[in-house]
């Protein structure tokens, strides 16, 4: 018993760590907002898991029950699996990558912490141990946003929205939007403990706060629509205490109150002036439509009508993005890996499959709530519940998931599953005898050690050594730094995909002026084979050509550009990005013909681009074509052409001598009179 006691109390210690982990920050890994935080939850998860699966076998009370909502669980897992094996890329879909850090792998851990957590946190007074941690690192994290929010700590991300140690604001927001809610079910738990009330309810304040000062919007107004959801439950419901019922009668008509009078003043210049607020007035479709959204939606649903049931596969939307790509996004982000969109992410990951499966999680914590009471929960609490439900639920539609907006509605499915009245499972009769537990005992603790070092200790090493390249790179340490990517791709993780990005963004530090010769040529023998590597384990994906392209254009490998980009247009015929780069291979290659054309594609795409209209005159000037090259670039601020190169290049290319005095004579002009403003 004294065993079965150790290893129940080292599993609560390593569930009730977890929320803690929010603070982690590893510098020494690429993304060190993401990873850090990741693999220690995986490792906790793999530890308290093998744990968990001896003191089941020598303790059947610690068995999993049965419910619907274990196999909600099971059949969103299955359905995920499902469309990773047989989607586009199967591996990147197990594996992910360092910034996001999600995939098949992690989902597994999430489901064996749920199994975990709702097993072991078996007790009501148990589940409210594990909010009290949240609580008590939302705390720790609000004070170090109001840190934030004085300038004596980073704002990550930059600007002014507060992101406390995730690095993003949003990330933040849905943090302490759970730990809001699970405050609010310590004070509604205070009726017999009102000493709790003097610490609680500032808390809750401190966390609206903060909230508040991420300026994220869908997280407030799920918050707000979450209270909406409790209070209107509350006030039809509950009949036995009118005290609540004309509470929840209150903040309806305070919410409401608060609305009405935010709307009635959102012109004006104290709402207009305010970094939060305006955020909030700007709501419109008109704002919706400068939005990547506005975009990436309507390609969401294009790759989810060509792969309905089973979808792409995680991590495989970048190849819808380029696939579909809206030219009208020319001035945003130019490679989208998510739709941002939780439902409609999953609609594209996994199909109609996961999309059903991931609503079937809501819909069994909904029925369950409301038809079963297996922790005695009062009338508030269950409308905290629901009002947490409908709020994760409302902000996921704007957002995709994270880490920890994940572990804490699996938390929510735990605690759920833990308080329904399902029967235990039962272990199997030729699993009861003492040599057989002992037996399978050794096996968990084996694959944990398995897992462990392949699925942790190696891809952590890639992690930490790309880091080290890019450092010794930094600091001129070149041959060095080659060394450090070499052991990268030797440890043969999903850190090799983002070590060959790095590898092709610094090819000018690799090349340049002072590197040793016989160092450039290891590069440049490192960089064609990894990227070779690249393209084959992503064929359908534009990505991975346009940076092969890059690094042979930069090499002089014109040619071979060429190939590699035209394949890259052909997955993604309508991306500005990626014709421009083809067309200026051919430039290289003094075919200006096929440039011009390329150029008067992209131009056509979205006549509105800036740079489309720079390029297509600049390949007019190529072929000889001065009409053209005159009525496009005279839609174009003169001043920005005068100090664009590449109309420099194009008329030395011409040999038009004249125009070019002109250009640098007024480029001089225009620098003296900067230099000597009183003149």
């Amino acid at each position: 018993m004294q065993t079965n006691t150790i290893l129940k109390n080292t599993i609560l210690a390593g569930l009730f760590l977890i929320p803690f982990l929010a603070f982690i920050v590893s510098s020494s890994m690429l993304f060190p907002f993401i990873t850090g935080k990741n693999f220690a939850f995986r490792i906790i998860v793999e530890v308290v898991f093998a744990l968990w699966a001896i003191l089941a076998l020598r303790d059947s009370d610690y068995l999993p029950k049965r419910s619907w909502i274990l196999f909600a669980a099971g059949i969103f897992l299955t359905s995920i699996a499902a469309a990773d094996i047989l989607g586009a890329n199967p591996a990147r879909s197990f594996w992910s990558n360092y910034e996001r850090m999600e995939g098949l792998v992690g989902h597994i851990h999430l489901f064996l912490y749920f199994v975990v957590a709702s097993s072991v946190l078996n007790t009501k007074k148990l589940w409210n141990w594990f909010f009290a941690s949240w609580i008590a690192s939302s705390v720790i994290m609000s004070v170090y946003g109001i840190f934030q929010l004085a300038g004596k700590a980073t704002i990550n991300q930059g600007g002014v929205r507060l992101d406390g140690t995730f690095g993003n604001a949003i990330y933040l927001a849905v943090f302490l939007m759970f730990a809001f809610f699970f405050t609010g079910l310590s004070i509604a738990q205070s009726k017999d403990h009102k000493e709790r009330l003097w610490y609680l309810v500032p808390i809750a304040l401190l966390q609206i706060a903060i909230m508040y000062f991420t300026a994220t919007r869908g997280v407030i107004l799920g918050v707000i629509g979450g209270l909406l959801v409790t209070g209107v439950i509350l006030a039809f419901k509950e009949r036995d205490n009118k005290v609540v019922r004309k509470s929840a009668i209150g903040i309806l008509v305070g919410l409401l109150l608060l609305i009405g009078g935010f709307i009635a003043i959102r012109n004006t210049k104290f709402v207009t002036t305010s970094p939060v607020l305006s955020r909030f007035a700007g709501l419109s479709a008109s704002e919706l439509e400068t939005q990547g959204r506005f975009y990436i939606w309507p390609m969401a649903f294009k790759g989810f009508k060509e792969h309905p049931i089973l979808g792409w596969g995680q991590e495989n939307f970048g190849i819808i993005f380029s696939k579909y790509y809206n030219p009208k996004m020319y001035n945003q982000e130019q490679w989208f890996d998510r739709a941002h969109s939780g439902p409609l992410d999953w609609l594209v990951a996994g199909g109609l499959l996961a999309f059903v499966s991931y609503l079937s999680l809501f819909g069994v914590l909904i029925w369950y709530l409301w038809n079963t009471n297996g922790f005695n929960l009062s009338s508030v609490e269950k409308g905290l519940l629901f009002g947490l439900i409908a709020a994760h639920f409302f902000q996921g539609i704007f957002v995709f998931d994270n880490l920890f907006s994940s572990i804490a509605f699996f938390s929510l499915l735990a605690c759920v599953h833990a308080s329904s009245d399902g029967k235990t499972f039962e272990l199997p009769m030729w699993l009861r005898e003492d040599s057989m537990k002992s037996g399978l005992s050794g096996i968990v603790v084996v694959a944990m050690l398995f897992t462990f070092y392949f699925w942790n200790v190696k891809p952590i090493r890639a992690s930490q050594t790309l880091i080290d390249a890019m450092q010794s790179l930094s600091g001129g340490k070149v041959a060095n730094s080659l060394d450090q990517f070499e052991r990268v791709f030797q440890y043969n993780t999903f850190g090799s995909g983002e070590a060959r990005e790095q590898l092709v963004n610094n090819i000018g530090s690799f090349l340049a002026d002072g590197v040793p010769q016989d160092v450039k040529i290891r590069y440049v023998t490192i960089a064609k084979q990894q990227l070779e590597e690249q393209v084959k384990e992503n064929p359908d994906d534009a990505r991975s050509y346009v940076f092969y392209g890059s690094l042979l254009q930069s090499i002089g490998s014109n040619s071979d550009a060429i190939t590699q980009l035209k394949k890259a247009v052909s997955l993604s015929p309508t991306k500005q990005t990626i014709i421009f780069q083809l067309a200026g291979a051919y430039i290289q290659t003094k075919d200006y013909k096929s440039a011009l054309d390329l150029f008067k594609t992209a131009y056509e795409l979205e006549p509105s681009s800036l740079q489309a209209k720079i390029l297509y005159g600049v390949g007019s000037i190529y072929v000889g074509d001065s009409a053209t090259a005159n009525k496009i670039l005279s839609t174009v601020d003169q001043h920005t052409l005068l100090f664009d190169d590449r109309v420099v290049g194009a008329l030395a290319a011409r040999n038009n001598f004249s125009d070019l005095v002109q250009i640098f004579s007024t480029r001089l002009s225009l620098e003296e009179g900067r230099k000597n403003p009183q003149n």
